[in-house]
């Protein structure tokens, strides 16, 4: 009798200690896996076997994602009292947009606001319209062009979405905000510059026009096909427009962080603010009523400013006109220095838009959005 209660209490005393290591593993399995309303089953895409997070930092300088990466141009420091540091992701042929958007503010007059603008660019070869002589000669002359060692491509955008948070991470940590944008968005700069004065946005947050419920193409001939191999989830978790967005550079060292340990998705801010941001619970704060999706409603700001109006939009596409950002922006300081009258109607009802714009520049397109 002894003897067979001491082999049940022996196979219990076994069946405790699996029991409680399978327990343990349920927990801290269930600790990372995504809400099962916004990923299918639950699953957590991550690459196998990922690094351990202390090693990270020892390969952070040199690894983005699968690139031994290395900055071809890179630009100073920000200084130590900085309100926000602007990263602006470029085509490396985008001349003219960077021209106008040196031109509406100059890197001192940002400077004298607090604010530092770098502008994100890859590498690619000679042309007729562009040599790597003059990127140099542009970044010799401003001071303001990050380049990287990877190709320009639409399917590379998350290289450098990423390589921008990580200069951040390495040169601004002092600076208070980071914005980031394409370089075909338009912005009114004082207005953004007085809301992050006055309206402190919260912590542990990215702010701007969030995305909800959408899916990736599965249709080969589609040119933003999607292959269940790059995401395998029948949707995006909820992100924001790599338009125009804000948050932080501690959020943006954590997003860089984990980007070392999630696979390589081409489509940029839904992998950065959407896949990265999903797992590190980094809140999304609307900002969609300071956004407009048509470059005509921009450009009835202007003329409306001309009329002592004011124009309550901060941001929205250039429609392919280069010079757009110079033009709204000079005419947005009227308004500065004299007296505006609000719009007794809004906007969208004494303003007609003709055409649509999808809301992604520079970043691949999902789908056709129809946003209201």
């Amino acid at each position: 009798m002894a003897f067979i209660l001491y082999n049940v209490r022996k196979r219990l005393h076994y069946f405790a200690i699996f029991a409680f290591g399978i327990a343990v593993f349920l927990f801290f399995s269930w600790r990372h896996i995504w809400n099962p309303h916004d990923f299918d089953n639950g699953q957590k895409w991550v690459e196998e076997n990922p690094l351990p997070l202390k090693s990270s930092k020892k390969t952070s300088s040199t690894k983005l994602f699968n690139l031994n990466f290395r900055y071809i141009l890179s630009a100073d420091s920000c200084s130590n009292d900085l309100l926000a540091v602007i990263i602006v992701t470029s085509h490396y042929n985008n001349v003219e947009t960077r021209s106008s958007m040196r031109r509406a503010f100059s890197g001192e007059e940002l400077a004298a606001a607090k604010m530092k603008r770098v502008f994100l660019l890859g590498q690619t070869a000679d042309s007729v319209y562009m040599t790597q002589a003059s990127i140099l000669h542009e970044s010799k002359r401003f001071g303001d062009i990050i380049q990287g060692n990877f190709q320009e491509a639409y399917r590379n955008l998350t290289y450098k979405h990423v390589m921008g948070l990580k200069w951040v991470s390495e040169n601004c940590q002092s600076a208070k905000y980071v914005i980031k944008m394409d370089d075909d968005i338009v912005f009114n700069i004082q207005r953004i510059i007085d809301l992050l004065n006055d309206v402190p946005l919260p912590k542990n947050s990215i702010s701007g026009y969030i995305l909800r419920d959408l899916k990736p193409i599965r249709e080969p001939a589609n040119k933003w096909y999607v292959t269940q191999e790059e995401y395998q989830f029948s949707k995006y978790p909820s992100f924001v427009s790599g338009w125009f967005y804000v948050t932080t550079p501690k959020i943006a060292s954590k997003l860089v962080l984990l980007s070392h340990y999630f696979k390589y998705f081409w489509i940029d801010d839904v992998y950065v603010t959407g896949v990265l941001t999903k797992n590190l619970k980094i809140k999304l704060y609307e900002l969609r009523k300071y956004f407009t999706l048509y470059a005509e409603f921009l450009r009835c700001c202007i003329s409306g400013v001309k009329k002592r109006l004011e124009c309550d939009i901060l941001v929205g596409p250039n429609g392919g006109d280069n010079n757009l950002f110079y033009e709204f922006n000079e005419a947005m300081k009227i308004c500065e220095f004299e007296t505006c009258n609000k719009r007794l109607r809004p906007m969208n009802e004494t303003c007609v838009a003709e055409k649509k714009i999808n809301l992604r520049g520079g970043s691949g397109i999902i789908e056709s959005y129809k946003l209201h």
